[in-house]
């Protein structure tokens, strides 16, 4: 038997070779001069843009949907000073980045908010301290135990029992029923406030745990100065840094929408970034750093060709809300003699009734804060549904809501109209769509989470095309601007780790 060989005549391996060097010779000249485009101005987009920069590639240009950059850090001019309506506080010490950026410089002090709270029932009633901190500590207790990370149920179902089996010992038997069962309901509202979803039966209790909590204070604040010190550290702009500044601000495009990324047109094909106004971008590589919110609204029509399904799930599962803030600036602080966060404790019949009437929304109000360096200010921290449809109504109804709850809580002080008011409305910003993620049920469910949300798509050739960042993506740090931070800093490493391993393979 003759065993023929089939030998590829000379011109087929002088094809190969002049395509094998055509594709190195373009890779290498994308390492010189790789187009990136940043989609988003917020946190994770400049820490992205100012690690890419500083790392050589310079050709980017950022595309902001609104007129200013910050994206959910927002601080603007208001009373004496500056509030913040969106990031407030920096959440811890350690293993915090931007407490890493900003602490060693003395930029950060500990908030007002951080101290002598105040519980108050809807009767007037102050609630003792030595009362409210046990039944802070014991709720803190549940949701920080061994148990309740592995809990295999639903984060309200373990705390609702465990609360309720607690009153039931001996040394909390000197304590209301009542009261306790008021607590139970606040402390509920306040988790949803600190994590942005709307019911805590809408959660795992393991899924909750998966939050990694930076050691320190958790209300560290900016000494009046606001949260865009942030943003200015990591331009090294900042007048206490001693450092060249990055111009990230030439590469920003304010007021460009983006409508539709074609990310995948084919090897050394580059992706099409398509705004509102009509205008298009090529680049090399994309790193979208919008909120979640704005994905799920916008989750089929802004991608060519659709998402793989582990990232649509992503997506879809990964809860996205709103917190949303209401600052009052009064001409005599009426609570200066009583404490800087106040807490509020409904009686079950009186919150009934208040859900017949025009000031429903008011329930979504958990909170009353002092501002840090504004003695005369305080704001209502809106949670949940009732804090979304606030955003519907007017001023002049939101004042009267507010006055309507001042006035019954605080009982015995004469508490006049604010001077003037502030509100955010997040959810209803197209640009923003809420405030920040959380895990959920639903994300379980789909087998999913911001593991598969962060995870880059890649043309045939394996190059990062269009890659993922913000606080959505960040599995242990999500709903923070030091998570988003960080994700800016992974994805521009990715890129950045992909040119290198370009470079030590074309040796």
């Amino acid at each position: 038997m003759l065993i023929f060989t089939l030998v590829p005549p000379w011109s087929v391996y002088k094809t190969i070779a002049r395509l094998c060097f055509r594709i190195s010779f373009v890779r290498t000249r994308r390492q010189m001069s790789a187009k990136i485009i940043i989609i988003g101005a917020g946190a994770a987009g400049i820490a992205a843009a100012t690690r890419l920069y500083e790392k050589g590639f310079k050709n980017l240009q950022i595309l902001e949907a609104t007129e200013r950059i910050g994206g959910r850090v927002a601080t603007v001019d208001f009373g004496k000073n500056v509030v913040e309506m969106g990031a407030q506080w920096v959440h811890g010490q350690k293993n915090n980045v931007v407490y890493e950026l900003a602490g060693p410089l003395g930029l950060l002090e500990s908030s007002v908010v951080g101290r002598n709270n105040i519980y108050i029932q809807s009767s007037g009633e102050i609630v003792p301290t030595e009362i409210s901190d046990r039944l802070m500590s014991l709720a803190d207790g549940i949701v920080g135990s061994e148990e309740f990370a592995s809990y295999n149920g639903t984060m309200g179902d373990f705390v609702t029992a465990r609360f309720t089996e607690a009153m039931q010992e001996e040394q909390m038997q000197d304590i209301d029923p009542v009261l306790a069962q008021q607590f139970l309901v606040f402390f509920h509202n306040y988790v949803r406030g600190y994590n942005a979803f709307d019911s805590w039966y809408n959660i795992s209790a393991s899924g909750f745990a998966d939050y990694e909590l930076s050691e320190g204070d958790q209300n560290l604040s900016w000494m009046g100065k606001g949260f865009k010190s942030a943003l200015d550290l990591l331009m090294k702009r900042h007048p206490a840094q001693n450092d060249e500044p990055i111009p990230i601000d030439t590469k920003i495009l304010f007021n460009k929408f983006v409508t539709n990324i074609n990310w995948n047109k084919g090897p050394d094909n580059p992706l099409t970034v398509s705004c509102s106004d009509g205008t298009k971008y090529d680049a090399n590589h994309v790193i979208l750093t919008t909120s979640l919110g704005v994905l799920k609204d916008n989750i089929t029509t802004v991608f060519t060709p659709e998402l793989p399904t582990i990232k649509q799930n992503a997506i879809k599962g990964i809860y996205f809300g709103a917190i949303n803030k209401i600052f009052m600036e009064f001409k005599t602080p009426f609570w200066r003699d009583l404490g800087n966060t106040f807490g509020l404790l409904w009686d079950a019949n009186e919150l009934e009734e208040l859900r017949t009437t025009e000031y429903a929304w008011t329930e979504g109000l958990s909170l009353f804060i002092t501002i840090d360096r504004q003695p005369n200010l305080l704001a209502a921290w809106m949670i949940g549904k009732e804090g979304r449809q606030s955003e519907l109504l007017d001023d002049e109804q939101i004042i009267d809501g507010l006055m309507f709850i001042l006035r019954k809580f605080f009982k015995s002080k004469n508490v006049e109209k604010p001077a003037s008011i502030l509100r955010s409305k997040w959810s209803t910003d197209p640009n923003f769509r809420g405030t920040y993620s959380s895990s959920s049920l639903f994300a379980e469910q789909l087998g999913t989470g911001p593991g598969d949300l962060a995870l880059p798509l890649t043309d045939c050739l394996g190059t990062p095309a269009l890659l993922f960042a913000g606080e959505a993506t960040n599995t242990g740090r999500f709903g923070t601007v030091h998570g988003a931070v960080e994700s800016g800093w992974r994805e521009a490493d990715r890129v950045v780790e992909f040119y290198e391993k370009q470079k030590g393979t074309s040796k």
